[in-house]
């Protein structure tokens, strides 16, 4: 095996051992030392990538949380077939673990806590979710204003609102894995309150 392959290996270890520990810990209670022991490397071998943890944190984001992002699109060509697609994308992502980096997207309550952390540890990171959360509004809005066209919801609906009101339901997955619910009750709950939302404004 060659030594960039081995290099490669040492830093994926590095980067899921501290994945993992951030993922399941405060960031204040994750230490480099802690990282290492978990990772079963060298202190120098850590250091030869990352300066600190604030570094390793942010390496974290960027490979195992940005890059990872499940895409947005959505093929449909109505609006209940956006939330039904939505709805079973939703359902793909909690249960999918990355084939690159085998990242475990079956806790959602945990990743919220992670991204907080994001926004607090990683520099300008509000800008990065800001600009997450304007894409997914406006691929909302754009599914809306169809389904006005089309007269399937009325056309007294305000796109940008309800297209707020549909992606605050994405919360509850949370809120129920965190109240104790099973990830499929809280998946469960998520669509009836989608397919629910829809059927006050359809025609």
């Amino acid at each position: 095996m060659s030594k960039s392959i081995n290099m490669k290996e040492t830093k994926d270890i590095i980067l899921h051992t501290a994945y993992s520990m951030f993922l399941n810990n405060n960031y204040e209670a994750v230490t480099i030392n802690s990282i290492i022991k978990a990772a079963g490397i060298t202190k120098g071998g850590i250091y030869h990538y990352y300066a600190s943890k604030e570094e390793l944190f942010k390496a974290v984001v960027d490979n195992l949380l940005i890059e990872n992002r499940t895409s947005i699109h959505i093929e449909y060509s109505s609006l209940k077939e956006f939330i039904d697609n939505s709805i079973n994308k939703a359902k793909e992502k909690i249960h999918l673990k990355s084939n690159s980096n085998d990242i475990d997207l079956s806790s959602p309550a945990q990743h919220t806590s992670l991204f907080m952390a994001a926004f607090k540890y990683y520099p300008n990171f509000s800008e990065i979710g800001r600009k997450f959360y304007n894409e997914e509004l406006s691929i909302w809005v754009e599914a809306i204003e169809l389904a006005k066209k089309n007269g399937e919801v009325s056309n007294k609906v305000n796109s940008e609102i309800m297209a707020m009101n549909f992606m605050a339901i994405g919360t509850s997955i949370v809120t129920n894995t965190i109240l104790g619910g099973s990830i499929d009750y809280a998946l469960e709950m998520h669509s009836k309150q989608l397919l629910e939302l829809y059927q006050s404004i359809k025609v």
